[in-house]
């Protein structure tokens, strides 16, 4: 039995790793759990779970509406970010056309173009940040989609709105822009700018966002895309009927206004970063200032050893030899004692 030959170059997804009782801080989830809102409307869902969700989520899509004062036909949920990328290539991408992305991002846009037969082109990061102008080179005829995290995963870099501005004027029309907004919940930088106020302005645009990060609602898998209607109507086409379960939905749609938590998890992240900040700095290592929930650092030893070693003491974070970043680990930021004990790991590498 022969599996399709654009099969033959997928890797399947390889996620964070842990074991029992280690502190799990490798996949950038939110360590204050879910949002309380959230679980009181799961609750309130409970014995509704004989009947088959929404399939269109529209309850979901008129609160993400009036959250972003856009037209409901600008939304279409997933099964997480993943299945909005696999999505988004299944309907646009045939099989030969290009992708565009970075080397060192999220494996997901790499995938989701592998396997509706894409050719993925991949640049090389510039100085941790996407290289607009080597992407925007690289654009043929047969380029279909572009992928850029902002921030970026694993770099927790950015792009600034007038240079996501810029590119989209001079991307051709035929070119969609993927623009994965993941963590923007997270930026606080003066010149970060999200792609959701662009939408409108660029029919070539789709903006994609999630509830796993900020919202802790990694585990039911749900996520976004906004764009214009042209778009996200025939992404549509590609959907499954009923990709969004009932507790899913009406999760998100609470936890999108649950503001005590998300200022809760903003406040964690600054303090926390705040403190990592000071800590890397007196031991001299490198590492990329993010706009993020977690922060890339360089140190010098083979990521897959760091790891091991960490999880033997209990602690998991991300090696980013998958990356390409062979002396690179990513850290989700934590509770204060759960950067301490991270701090204390990584001065033990040195001893």
């Amino acid at each position: 039995m022969k599996i399709r030959k654009t099969l033959r170059n997928v890797t399947p997804y390889i996620a964070g790793k842990t074991k029992p009782g280690a502190i799990k801080l490798s996949s950038n989830e939110n360590p204050l759990g879910p949002s309380p809102k959230a679980l009181n409307a799961i609750q309130q869902e409970l014995n509704h779970l004989n009947r088959y969700p929404d399939g269109r989520s529209g309850t979901l899509i008129s609160a993400l509406a009036d959250h972003y004062k856009l037209a409901p036909e600008c939304f279409i949920v997933g099964n997480g970010s993943d299945e909005i990328f696999a999505l988004i290539a299944g309907t646009f991408l045939e099989e030969g056309q290009e992708v565009i992305t970075a080397d060192s991002t999220f494996s997901e846009y790499n995938f989701s173009g592998l396997l509706f037969g894409g050719h993925v082109i991949k640049i090389a990061l510039r100085d941790g940040f996407f290289d607009t102008e080597a992407m925007l080179a690289a654009i043929t005829d047969e380029t279909c989609l572009v992928f850029i995290a902002n921030p970026n995963n694993p770099t927790g870099t950015f792009l600034k709105q007038n240079e996501i501005r810029s590119f989209l004027k001079r991307l051709p029309n035929h070119v969609i822009l993927v623009l994965d907004e993941a963590y923007a919940e997270f930026a606080t930088h003066e010149d970060f700018g999200s792609g959701c106020d662009l939408v409108m302005d660029f029919p070539n645009l789709i903006v994609t966002r999630t509830f796993s990060k900020i919202y802790g609602l990694a585990g039911l898998r749900i996520g976004y895309a906004m764009a214009y209607p042209s778009l996200t109507q025939e992404i549509f086409r590609a959907k499954q009927a009923f990709n969004v379960n009932l507790l899913a939905q009406c999760a998100a749609a609470e936890a999108l206004n649950d503001h005590d938590f998300i200022q809760k998890t903003l406040n964690l992240c600054s303090e926390g970063k705040k403190y990592l900040y000071e800590a890397l700095d007196r031991d001299n290592y490198f590492y990329y200032p993010s706009e993020a929930n977690f922060i890339c650092i360089r140190i010098g030893k083979d990521s897959k050893e760091v790891f091991d070693d960490f999880l033997d003491q209990g602690m998991a974070i991300r090696p980013l030899a998958s990356f390409g970043m062979e002396d690179w680990i990513r850290y989700t930021i934590g509770t204060q004692e759960q950067n301490e004990e991270f701090i204390r790991l990584l001065k033990s590498l040195r001893e």
